[in-house]
């Protein structure tokens, strides 16, 4: 019955172009972390610069999931996604034009994209998800919703593999010209598909709404712990993936086809680990979700020490692996705990800790003016199992923390 209901999503066009939509913003997005990262080190000699464009996109989500987590049900869906895509997909192809005008512009491109793509990360959570599960009947929205989570995870298969080929056999200017295709596609695919969800006139202040979110989470240990823990992540975790690359250049010399390579074996494990999580969602969803975090900072720690490339390798896997394991169980446990007319307020919410990972990017760019990379990243991974263990304690200490949900 599983592989029917996964069959029968497909029969519905308005879910085939909604997914294909995300599908290709999020081939961007993870295209960008590895292209992005490795370009801005070239120009500048200095992993300092990758830090502040990651701070530049997670400012930009923080601050997009600030305004629409309160005003969210003011606008239509379908012209906030038209208008964030392709405004993406506008200043990609100014930046190409850029390197035929001779104008260097190409720096100062990059944290534009970066913020506006920050941004379009958020509403493509809040919104293109919802319009996506609207497209369905009842009995199909879970089946819907999670096959466009674990697409996300195929993405990060796809995203480093292409840049890898790209940063290889052609110029850097057609990166930009890749994205560009790519985010007016997927503006293309949107563009025909009305947002039925009915924008709610303003009933209560936006100050009113917000409380409404803070005291539903305030009475919701569950809730109360994902959220908390979620900064960790993205504060010691993400950022990561944004050095996996120049890691890999200064460590073991590789050519920037191998770099994408490799980098997208990470993509591979998260591809595996949010099927095996999907197949076999475990009863007490907390304690794997926590065990997910620590195993992650302390995989970094082990890839900054490694010297080896095939263990390298191994570890990228696990790195993936894990990696989709917690987001699996965080989306799972904040919709599970959350009463359903606040869901999409709460996952809102959600992106303002993700928006976090501004912090950990900040982070980045001030120690690399300090160390080697392979330091910073050692120093990353133990920062964050001290904060997880502080963390978890003190929660412990005012919550059942592993609840079951």
């Amino acid at each position: 019955m599983g592989f029917q209901l996964t069959y029968d999503i497909w029969k519905y066009q308005s879910f085939k172009k909604l997914f294909f939509a995300g599908f290709l913003t999020s081939i961007s997005r993870w295209f960008e972390f590895l292209t992005f990262s490795i370009i801005s080190w070239e120009l500048t000699g200095n992993a300092a610069i990758v830090g502040y464009i990651m701070t530049a996109r997670f400012v930009a989500l923080a601050i997009t999931g600030i305004f629409f987590s309160v005003n969210g049900r003011l606008y239509s869906g379908q012209k906030i996604m038209i208008l964030f895509t392709g405004s993406c997909g506008i200043f990609c192809s100014l930046v190409f034009i850029s390197f035929y005008l001779n104008a260097n512009i190409q720096l100062v491109g990059l944290f534009i994209i970066s913020s506006l793509s920050g941004s379009l990360w958020s509403v493509d959570f809040s919104f293109r998800r919802r319009m996506l599960g609207d497209s369905l009947p009842e009995y199909l929205i879970p089946t819907g919703v999670s096959i466009d989570v674990l697409s996300t995870h195929a993405t990060r298969l796809i995203g480093p593999f292409l840049g890898g080929i790209i940063l290889t056999y052609f110029y850097s200017q057609f990166i930009f010209l890749f994205l560009s295709f790519l985010y007016f596609l997927s503006t293309y695919l949107i563009f025909y598909e009305k947002d039925h969800n009915k924008n709610s006139k303003k009933t209560n202040s936006s100050l009113e709404s917000l409380k409404d979110v803070l005291f539903e989470i305030s009475k919701k240990p569950n809730l109360i712990n994902v959220i908390s823990l979620t900064p960790l992540f993205n504060i010691f975790g993400l950022p990561f993936l944004s050095l996996i690359g120049i890691l890999i250049i200064e460590k073991f010399s590789f050519n920037a086809f191998d770099v994408g390579l490799i980098v997208s074996l990470e993509g591979l494990g998260a591809l595996i680990g949010g099927i095996v999580i999907s197949a076999f969602p475990p009863k007490n969803k907390l304690v794997p979700f926590c065990v997910s975090l620590l195993l992650l900072f302390v995989f970094i720690c082990f890839i900054s020490l490694n010297n080896n490339s095939l263990l390298l390798i191994f570890l990228l896997f696990f790195v993936g692996f894990v990696t989709s394991t917690y987001s699996a169980l965080q989306s799972s446990i904040v919709y599970l705990s959350t009463t359903p007319k606040l869901r999409s307020s709460t996952f809102s919410f959600l992106t303002i800790a993700i928006g976090s990972g501004a912090l950990g990017s900040f982070n980045i760019a001030f120690m690399a003016n300090f160390y080697t990379t392979d330091y910073l990243t050692l120093i990353m991974g133990l920062e964050g199992i001290v904060f997880f263990l502080l963390l978890v304690v003190s929660l412990n200490m005012k919550f059942k923390f592993f609840r079951k949900i």
